[in-house]
């Protein structure tokens, strides 16, 4: 068996999707933390309705943040394995990652 063996294990598994939704339940994003909806419209990241599965499962089923989960996802699945992860810093990295606007000229 050699490193580049498909058949390898991982030395550590994969972060999933539903290790992602799970974590977001646990702690999710600060009540104040905007983000743009689907209309491009900063808003904050909080549901309007009481979740019946949790934060995370909400955030990954809802049309109303498109592309957030999955943005989050790549972030935790790549942060480093000996940072203590709170949403605090998730927010921070988000920030660094926000879509930035175009801002348009007038004549």
């Amino acid at each position: 068996m050699t490193d580049s063996d498909p058949l390898v294990p991982f030395v550590v598994p994969p972060w999933t999707h539903v290790q992602t939704e799970g974590w977001l339940t646990e702690y999710p994003l600060p009540v104040d933390f905007l983000w743009p909806d689907r209309y491009g419209k900063p808003r904050p990241v909080l549901p309007t309705y009481r979740t019946k599965f949790g934060y995370g499962k909400w955030l990954m089923d809802t049309p109303y943040f498109p592309g957030l989960f999955e943005e989050i996802h790549g972030i935790l699945a790549r942060a480093p394995g000996d940072l203590v992860l709170t949403p605090e810093w998730l927010a921070t990295q988000l920030d660094l990652r926000r879509p930035k606007g175009e801002q348009q000229h007038f004549l």
